[in-house]
């Protein structure tokens, strides 16, 4: 389960959360991140030292909205703050595990999490469109269970693919990370490409994680991104409505009951 005392931190990266009207409990914070150079797509170690810097110094290590999916090597350095052994559920249309280059980006932090956070025991990845990005990670792809999007859709109901999941998680407690392109756009919008799977089945699988295994966190990114301009246009407004509501579902199914 996850600790209702232990709150939610909003991460302040872009504007794509400033601009949404969410239930957040009186546990809460804002961490201020935006005035940090060489964050965007990807994080250079400069960056990088400051952001863990002022993540250590937080309150709460419950739920981290992130912001855009841009950002979402941000969970890197959350997965390096478990002190036991973990799973790693990943919710996302993309493995992350790109060849990884120099520098920490999207795209790449959990190959970089697989080789570098000793606790991190098992990733589960639920949702992506392929495995392309899997097949050379060496003796430790034997941690990795993908879920694609085409099996996801095979479940014939949320319960046998929330099944699945919490085999693949094995004994350990479990840190789920949420990028909401894995999502039908008729139940969420980002600027990259959205996956297959509806908000009811990923809700069903918050919930059952939550009452079956220990959380010991959860990130959340995938936001609609926002621009002095471009959030007073008429399709920004619905699809930042659209994210909302998504978020408003998951934080109710993360804390609820």
């Amino acid at each position: 389960m996850l600790r209702q005392s232990s709150g939610v931190t909003v991460l302040h990266l872009d504007e794509s959360l400033s601009v949404q009207s969410l239930p957040l409990p009186p546990e809460h914070e804002i961490v201020q991140l935006d005035d940090i150079p060489g964050t965007h797509g990807m994080c250079d170690p400069f960056a990088a030292r400051a952001i863990e810097r002022r993540l250590r110094q937080r309150m709460y290590r419950g739920v981290t909205l992130v912001g855009s999916g841009t950002y979402h090597y941000v969970t890197y350095f959350l997965l390096r703050e478990c002190q036991e052994p973990f799973s790693l559920v990943l919710f996302d249309h993309h493995t992350d595990c790109a060849a990884e280059p120099p520098l920490l980006s999207c795209g790449n932090w959990v190959r970089r999490a697989l080789f570098r956070v000793p606790l991190l025991r098992r990733v589960v990845i639920v949702g992506a469109r392929d495995a392309g990005e899997l097949g050379d990670l060496g003796r430790r792809d034997r941690d990795v269970t993908l879920i694609d999007e085409n099996q996801v859709a095979g479940f014939s109901t949320p319960r046998r693919l929330t099944a699945r999941i919490l085999e693949a998680t094995g004994p350990y407690p479990v840190y789920i990370s949420i990028d909401k392109d894995v999502l039908h756009p008729a139940d969420a919008a980002t600027d990259w490409d959205g996956g297959s799977m509806r908000l009811g089945t990923m809700l069903y699988a918050l919930v059952a994680l939550r009452r079956h295994r220990r959380i010991l966190g959860v990130d959340l990114c995938g936001e609609w991104p926002v621009s002095p301009i471009g959030a007073m246009s008429a399709r920004s407004l619905r699809e930042i409505q659209k994210n909302e509501a998504a978020n408003r579902a998951i934080l109710h199914a993360l804390r609820s009951g």
